[in-house]
């Protein structure tokens, strides 16, 4: 009989990743195979993001794509594209069919529903269990969806509607599955984390929670907004257990660009709240998002952003040159010239990638705690604040492979990030 085969594109944030892990392994569980997007395969899907017009056309480049290597020259579609363009996507001649952020847990079984597609082939009964990350080195929990902010650029709360948390129960039970299968970094994912609120528990108390599990674990969380910081989470990223990670959305460096992006804080909220994390947990690495090119922003503003970035040193910057989304208020505004935000853009690249030099060279010589992974063919180690580490060959590397390790970083440069492992017999 032949073994039926799958694989999945996943464009856009952590969610995103959480639940393309949670389809593929409904598929598993229904007899599939997963095979990595660009190979042969019966089903193709494309989890597809719409947070830039850049993010769309890599959506329709890679649908195109994935129908080339689709046994039935089409694929699904599903994610945030659909909610903004269903009927146009609908309307490609590669698609096969598409379904939006809600209707994500019905997908696999409505794929095996379809003659067309399953050919009579003997299929088990989709489980709900949860889904194994790729090398069991890091696992997303999903423990919130949604967004009720009113950000002038944003089409996130359009396409993922109001907050909604996950049970308290359910997290714990899924953190509690992948400890039991080794997984050595939990990473909470979601829209807004720090919205996380279940019949009183919040963010802080449901990491404490996890924390209190058995087991060799780290919880790494992931974006959360500068106004949902309180002080009873910045405890607890002082715990040993949680990685010194954190990632604050600032988009923009001038007072008069977040007001009219409707951002809830000012600069200098920011700058305060950054400096008393870093006070309190001094290695901690905060990233950051930054928006080039808003439609109001004038020399001086984008002065004040680059002003911020080097004052705060920021362990990454992922900047977006902006894009209009169809139906948010600043999208009546007309876009600023395309040379003045791609001078812009190079600036802040040039910026950012110094601030982030300057966090990780005092890292230096000094050891850190790392889950060790496979990649490509060589070894790297990502530690607890968020460097990357190339293992260079010694033979503890492939014997702590999915596990927790404390690593030397030996070498960093502004392109690369190397070390060993520091164990001794």
């Amino acid at each position: 009989m032949h073994e039926r085969t799958f694989s999945i594109k996943t464009l856009g944030c952590k969610c995103n990743q959480y639940e393309s892990a949670q389809i593929a392994s409904q598929f598993l569980s229904s007899g599939f195979k997963a095979v990595p997007f660009g190979s042969p395969a019966d089903i193709v899907i494309i989890n597809t993001c719409t947070v830039t017009d850049k993010s769309n056309k890599k959506c329709r480049n890679y649908i195109r794509q994935g129908a080339k290597f689709s046994k039935y020259g089409k694929v699904i579609v599903t994610g945030c594209m659909v909610e903004t363009h269903k009927a146009e996507l609908d309307a490609m001649s590669e698609v096969q069919a598409s379904f939006t952020n809600c209707q994500k847990d019905q997908l696999v079984a409505s794929i095996c529903a379809l003659d067309s597609v399953i050919e009579n082939t003997s299929m088990h009964k989709v489980s709900n269990t949860y889904a194994l990350p790729f090398m069991r080195t890091r696992g997303y929990i999903k423990i919130q969806d949604g967004c009720d902010g009113n950000c002038s650029y944003c089409i996130v709360p359009k396409v993922r509607g109001i907050p909604v948390s996950r049970p308290v129960q359910d997290v714990i039970n899924h953190a509690r599955y992948l400890i039991e299968n080794n997984c050595p970094e939990i990473v909470l994912t979601g829209i807004t984390i720090g919205k996380y609120n279940y019949e009183g528990i919040t963010l802080a108390k449901l990491i404490k929670k996890i924390i209190e599990l058995d087991g060799n674990f780290r919880i790494r969380v992931t974006s959360v907004e500068p106004t949902h910081i309180d002080d009873e989470l910045i405890e607890v990223l002082q715990h040993t257990k949680v990685c010194k990670h954190i990632h604050l959305p600032l988009q923009s460096g001038s007072d008069a660009v977040l007001v009219h992006m409707n951002r809830p804080y000012n600069a200098s909220y920011y700058i305060q709240l950054v400096e008393k994390i870093k006070k309190l947990i001094p290695d901690i690495a905060i990233g950051t998002d930054i928006i080039v090119g808003y439609p109001i922003e004038e020399e001086k503003d984008f002065t004040a952003t680059l002003g911020l970035v080097q004052q705060l040193q920021f362990a990454y910057v992922h900047q977006f040159t902006y894009s209009p989304r169809q139906g948010t208020m600043s999208s009546n505004y007309r876009p600023l010239p395309y040379d003045v935000v791609h001078k812009r853009a190079n600036a802040l690249r040039e910026m950012a990638q110094k601030s982030s030099l300057q966090y990780r060279l005092q890292f230096l010589n000094t050891v850190r705690p790392a889950v060790i992974e496979k990649d490509g063919d060589g070894i790297t180690a990502l530690t607890d604040n968020y460097l990357k580490v190339g293992i260079k060959n010694n033979h503890h590397a492939r014997s702590n492979l999915g596990k927790i390790a404390p690593v030397m970083i030996t070498t960093i440069t502004q392109e690369k990030i190397e070390g060993s492992i520091n164990i001794y017999p």
